[in-house]
């Protein structure tokens, strides 16, 4: 399966959105979605949409995890935004949800989380 992935802004922060899955193979597109969407100047708030993720393996999460550690070096944030539930379990068995900042939702992008 292949990974879909779009980024928008929304207020101050840019949304990356993605469908599909994230593995070993899908894994280049999501860092060349994610390092473009840090390569604005100054700090950037990036949210990850993960709505439509099916899967996500431990190479997705490693890239997710260097991105969240690039927008922090640059004074930014990166937050995760409604992982479906096996994502979650992921997050909870590896300890990445006490590192990742993770919102249910999209709503009430204006502020902060």
């Amino acid at each position: 399966m292949e990974l879909k992935a779009s980024t928008r802004s929304q207020g101050d922060h840019l949304i990356v959105s993605l469908a599909g899955e994230i593995d070993l193979y899908t894994a280049p597109r999501l860092r060349a979605e994610l390092a473009a969407a840090l390569a604005g100047e100054g700090p950037v708030r990036v949210v990850v949409d993960m709505s439509g993720v099916e899967f996500c393996d431990s190479t997705g999460m490693n890239v997710l995890l260097a991105a969240h550690r690039q927008a922090r070096d640059l004074g930014g944030e990166f937050w995760l935004a409604a992982p479906p539930l096996p994502v979650r379990k992921i997050l909870q068995v590896t300890g990445l949800d006490s590192v990742f900042t993770i919102r249910d939702d999209l709503a009430g992008l204006g502020g902060q989380p």
